[in-house]
């Protein structure tokens, strides 16, 4: 479990620091905050082995992917300014470590065949920058130093490690969930797995707290494509269909029942669900959580979502569980103020601003 994270020159984030995490905290703040910004750095650092791990903050922005260097990791860096290196300091389990990316124009990259290249020719093309972007990646008594460049087949990234063999140290599986999401075929995986394990009955009857008429959830192979579809008055529907509340319900219960000891991270998690069902649905994803030993970091502008999530958490006794941060940016820069569950009721019935 993340208990602490703190991040400088990241995105928006000059200085950011959430002092304690909790198994389920909930952000809030006005738009602009760094909310989303919270979630992608703690992306970021879980992924950063990856070496497509920048594209993948694009593709979560809507943002194209390209072959540059700037456009691949300048938008990652506070006001786009390279000059300042990034960090982010983490302690996971109890244990801190710490993740650094910085510009480098000294380093001279290999081709995608191993062959090195004059990175400083006068001859290369004016269309790409030149530089290539170093990191660090400490851990106790593990370290990491690689580069990221650019190739014509992509992003390519070289590491040196600590361990024997090049070995990597990888960290806890870490999921990221906004509204755009779709993962059809991890779905149907994990319905499968469940169904294995005799549990789709129970997913069904959860499902029924948004379609009550649902009877059956099932795979089907459709010209090569496997598709989710329900049951729904004798009829079968694809789940695209059926709605976005039904489908987010179904997505993170599959996650975390399928899914041990990762970190969720979902973007707006109460899109798509009506205000009426939001204290029995925190009161399933605590419940799910807290079951597969997951922890949830989520982002809400909703008032009714921060008092469902009161009462859902409360009626599993997990409020020791709980937390909310309120991301506040001022003149002074980013800060995010730490209530817990008591303490967020009181701000709640006393009509305190908490979103």
């Amino acid at each position: 479990m993340i208990n602490r994270v703190e991040f400088e020159n990241f995105r928006g984030l000059k200085h950011m620091q959430l002092g304690e995490l909790s198994p389920i905290t909930l952000l809030t703040g006005r738009n602009n905050a760094g909310k989303s910004s919270i979630l992608e750095g703690i992306f970021l650092f879980m992924d950063h082995a990856a070496s497509e791990s920048f594209g993948k903050l694009n593709v979560i922005r809507g943002m194209m992917n390209s072959v540059n260097p700037s456009s691949q990791w300048e938008p990652v860096f506070y006001n786009m300014d390279m000059t300042k290196p990034m960090k982010i300091h983490m302690v996971l389990d109890g244990k801190p470590c710490d993740l650094r990316y910085e510009r480098d124009d000294s380093y001279v990259p290999a081709d995608s065949k191993g062959a090195i290249q004059n990175s400083f020719s006068q001859f290369s093309s004016g269309s790409r920058s030149t530089f290539t972007l170093k990191y660090q990646y400490k851990e106790s008594d593990y370290s990491e130093d690689g580069f990221f460049s650019i190739n014509d087949n992509g992003v390519y990234k070289t590491v040196n490690t600590s361990l024997p063999n090049n070995q990597i140290r990888f960290l806890p599986d870490t999921r990221f969930v906004n509204p755009l999401t779709r993962e059809d075929l991890f779905v149907a995986e994990w319905l499968g797995k469940l169904e294995l394990m005799g549990a789709k009955e129970k997913i069904i009857s959860i499902l029924k707290l948004i379609e009550p008429d649902i009877t059956d959830i099932t795979t089907i192979s459709n010209q090569g494509q496997i598709q989710l579809y329900i049951k729904l008055g004798g009829q079968l529907l694809p789940v695209r269909l059926a709605g976005d509340g039904l489908n987010r319900l179904l997505y993170f219960l599959l996650i975390l029942l399928v899914n041990q000891n990762m970190i969720l991270l979902i973007d707006e998690i109460d899109a798509g669900f009506h205000y009426s069902v939001l204290e029995q649905f925190w009161g399933l994803l605590a419940s799910a959580a807290k079951q597969s030993n997951c922890q949830i970091i989520a982002t809400t502008h909703s008032y009714e979502c921060i008092q469902g999530a009161l009462c859902g958490i409360k009626a599993q006794n997990m409020e020791q569980d709980f937390c909310l941060y309120r991301v506040e940016k001022t003149r002074e820069g980013n800060r995010a103020l730490r209530y817990d569950a008591d303490l967020t009721r009181f701000a709640v019935d006393a009509n305190v601003e908490v979103r």
